[in-house]
């Protein structure tokens, strides 16, 4: 009869945990794409908030997408991560009184934005995007298979 395990099985059960923590490891690593583009989204959706019901322009109703603009902020801070490509190439959306936004630092007819802008953000090999419809103002981060 057996009392104890021999010091194969030790050294297996050893192998096992040091492999299963080395994979959990690997996977519980920080999305920053999926956090730069949550980030994003919530200083978009702030901006088009801020800028509803209003008449003229008020320059809490825009956002810079670049990295050092985002970057930029008060408490709490959040260091963009991720390369952000815009497609089309809009680098400041402002918000209207009605929720509509606008390319550039305006909000006059004609720089209402005519398409839907993406936002893509790249980290390694991690992808999130943010798309922002043209009409409503609305924007998703939409799911991702």
């Amino acid at each position: 009869m057996r009392n104890g395990f021999t010091l194969i099985e030790l050294i297996f059960v050893i192998v096992l945990i040091g492999v299963l923590s080395g994979i959990g490891f690997y996977m519980s690593r920080p999305d920053y794409t999926r956090q730069d583009a949550q980030y994003t989204l919530l200083k978009l959706k702030e901006a088009r908030y801020r800028a509803l019901g209003y008449d003229a322009l008020d320059p809490s109703g825009c956002v810079t997408l670049t990295q050092a603009a985002l970057s930029d902020n008060e408490a709490p801070k959040h260091e963009i991560k991720s390369t952000i490509t815009l497609t089309p190439n809009v680098t400041t959306v402002c918000f209207d009184g009605t929720g509509r936004p606008h390319t550039g630092n305006s909000v006059t007819l004609n720089t209402l934005m005519q398409s839907e802008l993406n936002i893509l953000f790249k980290n390694g090999d991690k992808n999130s995007t943010i798309r922002l419809f043209s009409g409503t103002g609305y924007a998703i981060i939409p799911c991702s298979n």
